[in-house]
Formats: C-alpha cells, sequence, structure tokens
C-alpha cells in the first residue's frame, strides 16, 4: 500500500495520476522482460483484456491482481509506484536520487538497483550488490544485446564462454551478451558493481 503522507502543503497526487504511473511501469517492465500480454496474463493468472486496460490506465488493479503481477514480473509491488517525495519531485523524470532506487532482491544472494529512471529507452542502468558466494546463474547463459560494468568493490569472477576473468574494485569489462556468460562474487566480502546494458533487461 502506497503511504498517503505528504511533505507540509505538498500537493498530493490524484489517483489518476497514481495510475498512469503503475501502467507505464507496467508496460515498460513487460517489454524490457520481453514478454507479450498473452505470456504475462498465462503467467499472472489474469485476463488479457484486464492488462491491456490496465497499461492503457483504464483500469485499476486489485491487491491480489498486483501481487500476482509482481510474482510474474519476479518484483515487489513497489516497483509500480512512487514513494511520495518521487511523486513530486520535478527532477524524477531525469534523476534518480539514491533514497528512491527500484530494486530486486534475487534468493541468489544478488540485489540489483534501477539507476535510471525508466526502462522505455535503450540503455538500462543497474547498480548490482553481489554478497559472498552470489552468483547470477548456476548455468552461464546469453541474452540479446551488450553490457559493461564498473567493480566499484570486492572481488567479481566474470566467466565469459571457457574463460574466466577475476576483477578487483576499479576494473571493468564490456561484453557482447550473446556470449554464455556469469558473474559470481567468489570472495568472503560484499561486491558491487555498476552495470549498463542495452537493450533494458528488466
Amino acid at each position: 500500500m502506497i503511504s498517503k503522507t505528504k511533505r507540509e502543503n505538498a500537493k498530493s497526487a490524484s489517483p489518476r495520476e497514481t495510475a498512469t504511473i503503475l501502467g507505464a511501469r507496467l508496460r515498460e517492465l513487460r517489454k524490457a522482460r520481453s514478454m507479450t500480454l498473452q505470456a504475462l496474463a498465462d503467467k499472472a493468472g489474469l485476463s488479457v483484456g484486464f492488462l491491456s486496460q490496465l497499461e492503457r490506465d483504464q483500469a485499476s488493479p486489485s491487491v491480489r491482481a498486483l501481487n500476482a503481477l509482481a510474482q510474474a514480473l519476479d518484483v515487489s509491488i513497489h516497483w509500480f509506484f512512487p514513494d511520495p517525495e518521487e511523486e513530486q519531485d520535478p527532477d524524477a523524470d531525469v534523476i534518480v536520487r539514491s533514497g528512491r532506487r527500484r530494486s530486486i532482491r534475487f534468493d541468489t544472494g544478488i540485489k540489483d538497483e534501477l539507476l535510471c529512471p525508466t526502462l522505455t529507452g535503450k540503455l538500462e542502468m543497474l547498480l548490482c550488490t553481489l554478497q559472498p558466494g552470489a552468483t547470477s546463474d548456476d548455468d552461464l547463459y546469453s541474452h540479446k544485446g551488450e553490457e559493461a560494468g564498473y567493480v566499484a568493490g570486492g572481488t567479481l569472477e566474470l566467466t565469459i564462454e571457457d574463460r574466466v576473468f577475476v576483477l578487483e574494485a576499479g576494473d571493468s569489462f564490456h561484453i557482447d551478451s550473446i556470449r554464455s556468460h556469469r558473474n559470481r562474487n567468489p570472495s568472503d566480502e560484499v561486491t558491487t558493481v555498476v552495470c549498463a546494458m542495452t537493450p533494458p533487461h528488466y
């Protein structure tokens, strides 16, 4: 549930404004996941028509429907909504404040925080935090596009096909994502990596 508390004398966002934000964020995340409306509807147990209405701001979802969509897209419900201060931030279309990043946590020990305001552009930036022993996947994987990263802290083990690289703080990389790859934190300390990829993956 979104808090309605605002700064003193701040204007509250209307239900229509909130619905517009939800529809836009739902659509951009679905497209970034390369999912059709039908695929998302099947996974979430909702109708295609209802999802289409949500994305076009012509319907309001129930808490159950939002939970189903969040689970199908591997995010929390908070992904779809700005916090009250973001709603009043005139720079929110360009700037992501440090305390207002949308994030995804994986059970593999990785947390990804979105550093760009939306997923509608051609470039995505993430702050990736890998707990000790965390890995992006047990197996190598590939996807279309390119990605680059800067290791801000800790140690990153980057596997690209049959090559294994160990990067320390200050090192960086760039790869064609169609090549099978995997990231892992082989150390007993937290690793942080600033990543950029195109097209958006989330």
